[in-house]
């Protein structure tokens, strides 16, 4: 709202000054010149007086106004401004045009990802980051012709408390996310004395940002299929080859992961962060493809305590295709989970229960829940509608507030950790939210 409100002011400026020009027959550069000074000036106190968030959502604007000033006062000086030239309407409408483009293109990172105030944390720990750039020589990087190594991106969210250790959470994003596509969710687990690794899954993330400076962005061959597989494009049998395939890249990403934090874990001089894991309590979550994953791993690895699959499909779960259809595993799942899902999710999984994965899962289960959120479309469950509602609803929302859906999931996630991981005495969660 404010990067519109702030364009229709840029706009209505630059006509209204148009209009003047017409009036007074004057291309009225002296006052054009106190105008861009005004207009910056007003900017910084803007920022100074936190009207508006420094950041690149106003980083081209403010380069422009500081052009146009400098300009201007070159212009200034020079004597440009007293020189008598013939008036001419049609330069001045080829002017107005011209900054109204330009104004619009600089505001428009305003407008796509306007200022939102955060999701507050509900712990009472300060939270610390910290990334690491890991390399697993055991595979090749089969997105890439050059012969090198798969690399995987961690980032942790971790208290800013030294004398304890804190159970582990280590979260897989969805197809073609990232590594903070749910940074609230992380920022408030770690106030709550909580370890958390996010992943990025690199050519699977729209950007991977390494350690070593180098960004990676997603495989588009991989974007299309996945594009293609959500919207049903492929057959059964070709949408379960592919769903493996990502689903095995991303399996392996995670157990390199779990593997490496455990070794690092066990050295007397590693980084700050693993001093600070508690390796008897991991656990592992993940949204839609990452979802899957997570699942995947609590099924496979003995050292994990609880899973929670956020609005994905439990693909791990599906062990082969055989006569025209997907077999299911039948084989009780073996520790604590929970599905979380929006809401259409949810109705097609209740009308498929006999053969889809999840509910499949669930109801063999030693201990399962399933978790629905009305309202709610798949990216609700990231932070996405509030870094860009735009985006978010051309990727699929829901008609549920984004701030209540968002606050919803990261209690919940909370107090199911809490539950498994830290053992409080209570989990009062209702299947419907």
């Amino acid at each position: 709202m404010i990067g519109i409100i702030i364009l229709l002011v840029m706009l209505g400026i630059e006509v209204g000054f148009m209009v003047y020009c017409f009036v007074t027959k004057s291309y009225q550069k002296e006052n054009k010149y106190i105008l861009r000074v005004s207009l910056f000036v007003l900017l910084l106190l803007l920022f100074l007086l936190h009207g508006l968030t420094w950041g690149f959502r106003y980083t081209m604007l403010t380069f422009i106004l500081l052009l146009m000033v400098i300009v201007g006062t070159i212009q200034f000086f020079r004597g440009k401004y007293k020189k008598v030239v013939i008036f001419k309407k049609k330069y001045v409408i080829m002017t107005c045009i011209r900054n109204m483009l330009l104004f619009t293109f600089a505001i428009m990172p305003a407008i796509l990802f306007p200022q939102f105030k955060p999701i507050e944390i509900t712990g009472n720990y300060d939270v610390k980051t910290v990334s690491y750039t890991l390399t697993d020589d055991s595979r090749k990087e089969t997105f890439s012709d050059n012969e090198e190594s798969r690399k995987v991106t961690i980032e942790f969210w971790y208290p800013d408390q030294m004398n304890e250790q804190y159970p582990l959470l280590v979260f897989s994003h969805g197809s073609f996310g990232f590594r903070g596509s749910n940074r609230s969710t992380f920022e408030n687990l770690a106030s709550n004395g909580y370890v958390v690794c996010s992943i990025d899954h690199t050519y699977h993330s729209f950007f991977t940002s390494q350690t070593d400076g180098k960004s990676v962005l997603v495989n588009m061959d991989f974007m299309n299929d996945a594009i293609a597989a959500t919207n049903g494009d492929f057959d059964e049998q070709t949408t379960f080859q592919k769903t493996q395939e990502w689903l095995d890249l991303r399996t392996k990403d995670m157990n390199f992961v779990l593997d490496t934090i455990e070794d690092e874990v066990s050295k007397d001089n590693s980084g700050e962060v693993y001093q600070l894991i508690n390796t008897d309590e991991i656990g592992l979550f993940g949204h839609s493809l990452g979802g899957a994953t997570a699942a995947r791993l609590g099924r496979d690895r003995d050292d994990i305590d609880a899973v929670i699959v956020v609005d994905g499909t439990m693909l791990g779960e599906e062990l082969a295709f055989e006569k025209g259809s997907v077999v299911i595993n039948k084989t009780p799942y073996p520790i604590p989970l929970l599905n979380m899902y929006n809401e259409e999710h949810y109705e097609e999984a209740k009308s498929t229960a006999d053969h889809y994965a999840n509910t499949v899962a669930t109801a063999g289960a030693i201990d399962a829940k399933d978790i629905v959120i009305h309202g709610s479309g798949h990216l609700n469950f990231t932070d996405l509608p509030l870094f860009s509602p735009f985006l978010a609803s051309m990727l699929g929302t829901g008609e549920v507030d984004s701030r209540y859906c968002i606050e919803t999931m990261n209690q919940i996630i909370l107090d199911y950790f809490n539950y498994y991981m830290k053992h409080t005495t209570e989990l009062n969660l209702k299947t419907e939210y």
